[in-house]
């Protein structure tokens, strides 16, 4: 089954948590997932949007909601105006965190970090990076 213009969203004790929207949708129902094309989801904190997170496809488990975006991917927080990018990254619905045994780069404003594999929350507010170099003030450490 084909949707187009697909959207998705999850609440937590009434309030929006995430919305999760994809042009193309390809339904698989005996598999419980569904392939997306360009998917983009939201987080909220406090009832407005806190990040977003892109890539030019994905895969949501229909069952669990878990989310795994590939190529391209680009997590934005704007509480802290950081940029994370990766090619790979998986969202656990339960976990309520982001997770990705790929190379990472980190944008934050006070400089780059440069890892390989990371834990994150959707706002960036706490992250691990693992096997990581940063450069700040345009040094290395």
């Amino acid at each position: 089954q084909t949707i187009e213009g697909l959207t998705l969203s999850q609440s937590d004790h009434g309030r929006p948590a995430w919305t999760l929207r994809s042009r193309l949708a390809l339904l698989r129902e005996e598999q419980n997932d569904a392939t997306l094309e360009a998917p983009i989801m939201e987080f909220y904190q406090d009832g407005h949007v806190s990040s977003r997170v892109t890539s030019l496809t994905g895969e949501i488990a229909t069952d669990t909601h878990d989310v795994h975006l590939s190529s391209s991917v680009v997590l934005t927080s704007y509480e802290d105006h950081s940029v994370l990018t990766t090619d790979a990254m998986v969202y656990s619905s339960k976990a309520k965190r982001f997770r990705t045994d790929s190379d990472v780069v980190v944008h934050r404003p006070e400089g780059v970090v440069y890892g390989q594999g990371m834990e994150a929350t959707p706002d960036l507010s706490e992250i691990r990076i693992f096997r990581q170099h940063s450069i700040l003030s345009g040094k290395s450490r």
